[in-house]
């Protein structure tokens, strides 16, 4: 069969006109197929934006619910300075804060930034050189919330707290951490013994450490007497201290420190009526023992009251605590409101119960922890007491503990002494030795001590005249900060101190009597 012609398929020549206009019309086929592309993947990436993006932003701010739109425009004059001042406020930058891991305390005033706060990690980032603090504030400024959030914010943080409490403001505490406050007073049956040696740290020499023990039973023993007499020791009152207490560790003999017996304050009484056991102390100053005798008379007579008086049988161990304290619970409150009588009483139990717990946290299972002091200007106002609290502060980094004091006025502190006192050296010298001060409201007569104890600006301290409730000045190392506390919904609850005078009083029912008259009883002819 022979093919024509025209049933012979034709073949488009390269170069030739039909070859060009199907090339041509393939482009544009191509370039349609992707602007439409494009087209359709602009509009998936808006809606995707629009559905699952940030809210959109116009001039006003962004949309959405708290997005915090205003309806004018914020206008600002144009600042007009030097460039030597304008690189402090151009770039707007915020303070970063502390820059460590802790529990939130609340929101920075100026920054609007979170503040988080932690004793122990600013002490290991090296911003703190001691891990103590301080807090004051007038009442009613939330300072006692402030320290109650810090010891409840600790927990989850594995920061344990302790707490001497002689208001009995710290029950609901208790609750929200689920421990039971230890009831401490006359018939309670706990027993504390305020003379019990701390342990001896692993890096620490035989030596260092029984100085260490004595000197510490020696400043609170003196420091008991002292508030029992309303003054100081003389001479011979203090040496009769030192030897009885030396008798009874029996420390002046050579005997090994394994063996040496835990004193108690009635073992001490006992060895400061028995000339025997220290008689020969006063052989080298050729000291008379019937005259040392009755010179020291006055000092045995205040221990046997403190033993047998208000507080006897509460601090006064036959040999050890009869109570300890499990350190697997988030922390231990002593309840001292049963014993607080008088201020001297009252610091006479918060001093013994603080030394009998810092005893108990030298154990070498003690997890970090943080003591509150509260109600510290009781302690201040007795000579001895403060000693033994300088002491105590000093050993903070060895034991890895955080001493927080609590106070209302730094006038309390000024008022305990004369400028030049000891005392007033050693209560300044406390707040210098802590690395974190805070400062809710004072009152104006308060400003000039204030400024004196901690350090403040002019602007800073005519600050602390003016923050309101929950706001106050923290100055953490050479860093200074205005915090907002911010409560939770438990901790309102826990914090709320004065329910009781929010409360509306009930009316009598009808037919009372009125206060005047007598009531009727029933049975009985008027």
């Amino acid at each position: 069969m022979t093919r024509t012609r025209r049933d012979t398929p034709r073949v488009r020549r390269e170069g030739s006109w039909s070859q060009r206009l199907a090339d041509s019309a393939a482009r544009r086929d191509l370039a349609a197929a992707q602007a439409d592309l494009a087209r359709e993947q602009r509009a998936l990436r808006r809606l995707t934006e629009q559905l699952l993006g940030p809210p959109s932003v116009d001039g006003r701010g962004a949309f959405g619910r708290a997005a915090g739109r205003v309806f004018w425009r914020l206008r600002l004059p144009p600042l007009v300075t030097t460039s030597a001042q304008l690189c402090s406020v151009y770039p707007f930058v915020a303070d970063p804060g502390l820059g460590v891991d802790g529990p939130l305390i609340g929101q920075e005033v100026y920054s609007r930034a979170g503040f988080v706060f932690s004793v122990h990690e600013l002490y290991r980032a090296g911003v703190l050189s001691a891990p103590n603090m301080v807090v004051t504030g007038e009442i009613g400024s939330a300072k006692s919330s402030l320290l109650k959030t810090i010891a409840f914010r600790g927990i989850p943080f594995g920061v344990r707290f302790y707490i001497v409490d002689v208001k009995g403001e710290y029950d609901t505490l208790a609750d929200a951490a689920g421990i039971q406050p230890v009831r401490v007073g006359p018939g309670s049956g706990v027993v504390m013994n305020p003379l019990a040696g701390i342990r001896r740290l692993p890096d620490q020499g035989e030596a260092e450490w029984l100085q260490i023990q004595r000197a510490r039973r020696l400043l609170l023993l003196e420091g008991l007497l002292e508030i029992q007499l309303g003054g100081p020791l003389s001479e011979a009152e203090r040496s009769l201290v030192e030897y009885a207490l030396d008798a009874v560790t029996r420390a002046d003999d050579g005997t090994s420190p394994d063996r040496m017996a835990t004193p108690a304050l009635s073992r001490v009484l006992t060895a400061m009526g028995d000339p025997a056991r220290w008689a020969h102390r006063l052989a080298g100053v050729h000291y008379d023992v019937d005259q040392f005798t009755a010179d020291s008379r006055r000092v045995r007579l205040a221990l046997e009251r403190l033993i047998t008086g208000a507080l006897g049988g509460i601090f006064d161990a036959p040999a050890a605590s009869t109570l300890a304290i499990d350190f697997d619970q988030p922390g231990a409150i002593l309840d001292l409101r049963a014993v607080r009588a008088s201020d001297q009483m009252t610091a006479m139990a918060m001093t013994c119960a603080q030394s009998w717990l810092e005893a108990e946290l030298t154990r070498p299972n003690a997890p970090a922890r943080v003591c509150l002091y509260d109600e510290f200007a009781l302690v201040s106002r007795h000579l001895g007491l403060m000693r033994r609290m300088r002491e105590q502060l000093k050993l903070a980094r060895a034991l890895g503990t955080a001493n927080i004091l609590a106070f209302h006025r730094f006038t309390d502190l000024s008022a305990s002494g004369s400028a030049d006192s000891e005392q007033v050296r050693i209560a300044r010298g406390l707040i210098e030795d802590t690395g974190v001060r805070v400062s809710y409201r004072q009152a104006p007569g308060s400003l000039e001590s204030a400024r004196e104890f901690l350090g403040t600006t002019d602007v800073e301290t005519n600050l602390l005249l003016h923050l309101r409730r929950g706001v106050g000045l923290w100055k953490v190392g050479l860093r200074s900060y205005v915090v907002k506390h911010q409560l939770s919904s438990i901790e309102r609850r826990m914090v709320d101190t004065d329910s009781r005078m929010r409360q509306t009083p009930e009316p009598e029912p009808e037919g009372a009597p009125s206060p005047g008259e007598p009531a009727v009883v029933v049975g009985q002819v008027r």
